[in-house]
């Protein structure tokens, strides 16, 4: 038994009730023991979460995150935008899913959606702040966790390690505004991953594993033992998610991936 509760990220496809291949791999997560799913939908207002949470209920699976990235690159939109109306746009898209999502349970992960590597990056964390400032009493009000993950340089200007990341949240104050670890992202940006996740602990509750190749966990080189078992020693109790490409198959691929995470936590 898994001592977390473990999701992972995919796709929503436009036509997912009827879509074979998309059943099979919620089929896969339910054989291997997942928790939850966090799925990457493309536009919120012509989701029917209910709908969606209750086909997932079909197979024990719960929806526990909205992840914004393809919602970000369907309708071009950057909270960082230095455009004003882009960045408008963006706040309110991003209050859209808070409405469609109405619960403390699905968080929404803001990566893509912060905008991407930046020639303005002093301009570009202002304009994200800005947004941050319009978004944080609403998610608090509507009590939805907004995640701002902390991705790589070369992908983003704007919370790029966990230290950036967590400047952006403290100062609001609110449980509804949180940080999102990605073990990929943190083998780039972290000089000491353990002593990183240790130091702002309290502004995260899920972490996400990818390999140091993007590949799903135990494709790659980073030491997951070292990293679960500190968390369990560190009393971490939070959720984990696989997030990563695909090397040859979805399903081979996530089986694999449980097997090697459940055999390294001790």
């Amino acid at each position: 038994m898994f001592p977390y509760k473990l999701s992972i990220q995919t796709v929503l496809p436009d036509n997912y009730l009827k879509d074979p291949e998309f059943k099979m791999q919620m089929i896969t997560l339910q054989e291997n023991g997942f928790w939850g799913v966090e799925l990457n939908i493309a536009d919120p207002l012509a989701a029917n979460l209910n709908q969606i949470k209750e086909f997932l209920s079909t197979f024990d699976l719960k929806l526990s995150m909205y992840a914004s990235g393809l919602t970000a690159k369907v309708f071009s939109l950057s909270l960082s935008s230095t455009d004003e109306t882009n960045r408008q746009n963006a706040v309110q898209k991003i209050k859209e899913i808070a409405d469609a999502i109405d619960s403390p349970d699905i968080g929404i992960i803001l990566g893509f959606f912060k905008g991407a590597k930046s020639y303005k990056p002093e301009e570009t964390k202002a304009q994200f702040r800005k947004s941050l400032n319009e978004l944080a009493p609403y998610v608090t009000e509507k009590q939805v966790p907004l995640l701002i993950e902390a991705t790589n340089r070369y992908e983003s200007s704007i919370a790029n390690s966990l230290e950036e990341t967590a400047g952006f949240v403290k100062d609001y104050n609110s449980k509804y505004l949180q940080i999102l670890p990605d073990t990929y992202h943190m083998n780039i940006e972290e000089s000491d991953l353990y002593e990183a996740l240790d130091r702002y602990s309290k502004y995260y509750t899920s972490i996400h594993l990818s390999d140091n190749n993007r590949l799903f966990p135990g494709f790659g080189a980073i030491d997951f033992s070292a990293i679960l078992n500190h968390l369990k020693k560190s009393g971490f109790t939070g959720r984990l998610a696989i997030e990563g490409n695909i090397k040859k198959d979805f399903h081979s691929d996530t089986r694999k991936s449980v097997e090697y995470l459940k055999s390294i936590i001790s």
